[in-house]
């Protein structure tokens, strides 16, 4: 990995790390590189039609979500369907990505991904948004602890309108994010709650969209408010006193 790491810093570029845990190694599980940090933007939580939360529990991995950024990596996170067929951008259930970019170029994308302004799904048209404390998603908490409001705009047009949702406010564990707060929701609305953060618990926040109504088909430990079906993640805030 340092030999990539090396490489991508002679370079104006992004990376991202890709179906982690997948093949052996787990990027030298996260092994963290401070001269990479920025250059690294995302983690893949969506790919193909896996959820990647809990991928490798069973073989007692920890979570990749967790394992990668309580390395200390600053990256946002992203779905991507890995598609090897022809019938590309038509298959619904695979991962997939949404950016918001100032601007529709090459240059609006990649400045999206270094201010990691975008999230993953498994749904095309849906459209999620959040703040914290009015900063977008990918963003900073100049915060040591207190009450954090957020902001969460999801929508999937009229086929989804009422579904009912759940959102997640995960938080660093030691193998599996902590659950600091369940919200219910639904498609097509604009849900805001406040949730108490401490830096001392931990320095990243991610917000998961579930369906309540259907099992993740790769499970984490007995009990745990994630074992029901990913719509989406967010992209995590980081709090910094």
């Amino acid at each position: 990995m340092n030999s990539l790491y090396d490489w991508l810093g002679s370079r104006d570029g992004v990376a991202g790390f890709n179906h982690p845990g997948r093949e052996l190694g787990r990027f030298n599980n996260f092994a963290y590189v401070a001269a990479a940090r920025d250059k690294m933007v995302s983690v893949e939580m969506f790919n193909r039609g896996d959820d990647y939360l809990f991928d490798g529990w069973s073989d007692r991995q920890s979570s990749h979500l967790n394992a990668c950024l309580n390395a200390g990596w600053r990256t946002g996170v992203t779905g991507v369907s890995d598609h090897h067929g022809t019938e590309w951008g038509q298959v619904e259930g695979v991962g997939r990505a949404g950016l918001w970019v100032t601007e529709n170029t090459r240059a609006g994308v990649l400045e999206a991904l270094r201010a990691r302004r975008f999230f993953a799904t498994r749904y095309s048209g849906l459209r999620l948004d959040a703040t914290a404390n009015g900063v977008r998603m990918g963003g900073v908490l100049p915060l040591a602890s207190g009450d954090v409001r957020f902001a969460v705009d999801l929508d999937r047009g009229a086929e989804w309108a009422g579904k009912p949702l759940h959102v997640q406010v995960l938080r660093p564990g030691a193998s599996a994010p902590n659950v600091a707060d369940v919200i219910e929701t639904t498609s097509g609305s604009l849900v805001e709650f406040t949730v108490p953060l401490d830096v001392e618990a931990g320095p990243w926040v991610v917000l998961r969209v579930s369906d309540p109504s259907q099992p993740n088909g790769q499970p984490g430990p007995a009990g745990h408010p994630c074992n029901d079906l990913g719509v989406a993640y967010s992209s995590p805030w980081w709090l910094e006193p």
